[in-house]
């Protein structure tokens, strides 16, 4: 049985958050008592950066799994080529690396490695670099057991990917005029815990929800007792590998789980996060705010809200939702909405051995990728018990696609803690 994390007085302030008399404006603030922030090590040139994120972090995803940070999100999309025009067009993006296919006719292998059915084909993986953070790794698949439908937020495979940036406004107006399908917003955030940041939602044509976020003075949790989340922000403010105006990168990757105390804890305790930001729960009874800002039922409510970091790369942000057409079913990587997280470890090895210490479901690997323009990279998938599918990635010594490709994908070893 999940634990209700609305019961959690030493951590929540309080019951009936979200009144049917109060502002719209508070519902997404009013709710955890303030957690902290701690100061950040000083921005350094590129080599004493990656000094200075081994020092930083030992506390935060570091120890025996060497957790560098969020490397890429992966994404599932019904038609590639649909998706990595809209990325490009839209957002700016550029495709410096593309393989595949691959596909195993006859064994497991498919099965083995990504979870997949066995005679599940990859046709492409593309890889996508926008502003200065995390990666996109766009795949498309056919799967005999290919689930065709896209999940919402509010369903236990939602999920979606944050960018900030500096001017909401404008970064908000360019989407609009490029014709995105837009949400409430911008919403600003007014009190509690996460008051300080905007946001707003935004649906693409291949299923994925998209938000801009900005937090240009910080939020009220940043007070001086514990390590903050991490911020694009620390990479710098200057906006490349983009059309948006003002995005910097990757923020946070969203996603909804059954169980988000549980999740966290799993974060906690397994890769070494930290949780200082905690908020929720959220609601509309009576009008249409939850399908108007989060593209939700209406009557959906938000139980708890739960950011996470480790190491030094976009956070993670947990969401508990109940909705009365809340689907309970877990995507595989295959599926239309499937998607995993990559964190970049220092040795695959030992992180994967740390992994199974830990008892996480573990998939084939660690494999190495020894051919085409992906060579040089390590890779081993597993699963954590809330569905979501978790990769550990490494490439030491770079990737074969770096020798011709003019932008490079974003390195998470670049990232200023």
């Amino acid at each position: 049985m999940n634990k209700d994390p609305r019961s959690e007085h030493n951590e929540l302030s309080g019951n009936g958050l979200f009144e049917n008399s109060m502002p719209r404006r508070d519902f997404l603030s009013k709710s955890a008592k303030l957690a902290a922030a701690a100061a950040v090590a000083p921005l350094l040139a590129a080599e004493q950066a990656r000094a200075a994120v081994t020092r930083a972090v030992d506390d935060i995803g570091r120890g025996e799994l060497g957790l560098v940070g969020t490397d890429h999100v992966g994404l599932t999309v019904p038609n590639i080529g649909e998706a990595i025009a809209w990325f490009q067009d839209v957002m700016g993006a550029s495709a410096p690396l593309t393989f595949g296919p691959f596909s195993d006719p006859t064994g497991t292998f498919m099965q083995d490695l990504l979870g997949v059915d066995p005679r599940a084909v990859v046709d492409q993986i593309t890889m996508l670099r926008i502003g200065h953070s995390a990666n996109i790794e766009l795949f498309q698949y056919e799967a005999p057991d290919q689930n065709h439908t896209h999940p919402r937020n509010s369903d236990w495979a939602g999920h979606h990917i944050a960018f900030y940036v500096t001017d909401i406004d404008a970064a908000v107006a360019y989407m609009e005029s490029k014709g995105v399908q837009k949400f409430l917003g911008p919403f600003p955030v007014t009190s509690g815990p996460a008051s300080g940041q905007s946001i707003n939602y935004f649906k693409t044509p291949f299923g994925t929800y998209i938000e801009f976020i900005t937090y240009p003075k910080g939020m009220a949790y940043q007070v001086p007792s514990v390590k903050p989340l991490w911020s694009p922000k620390l990479n710098g403010l200057d906006s490349v590998a983009t059309k948006v105006p003002g995005l910097l990168g990757i923020d946070h990757i969203g996603i909804t789980v059954p169980d988000v105390v549980a999740a966290a804890a799993w974060f906690e305790n397994v890769l070494g996060f930290i949780n200082p930001l905690t908020f929720g729960p959220f609601r509309d009874d009576t009008g249409t705010f939850m399908q108007d800002l989060l593209d939700v039922d209406p009557r959906a409510v938000v139980d708890q809200i739960r950011m996470v970091r480790g190491g030094n790369g976009p956070n993670v942000e947990l969401f508990q939702y109940e909705a009365p057409d809340q689907s309970h079913t877990f995507r595989k990587n295959s599926d239309y909405g499937g998607k995993h997280i990559a964190f970049y470890v220092r040795n695959i090895d030992k992180a994967v051995e740390f992994m199974q210490s830990k008892g996480v479901e573990k998939l084939l690997g660690p494999f190495a990728v020894t051919s085409g323009p992906a060579a040089g990279q390590t890779i081993n998938y597993f699963r954590a018990p809330f569905g979501t599918f978790i990769e550990l990635i490494s490439y030491p010594h770079g990737m074969a696609y770096q020798t011709t490709a003019p932008i490079l994908l974003w390195n998470p070893r670049d990232n200023h803690p």
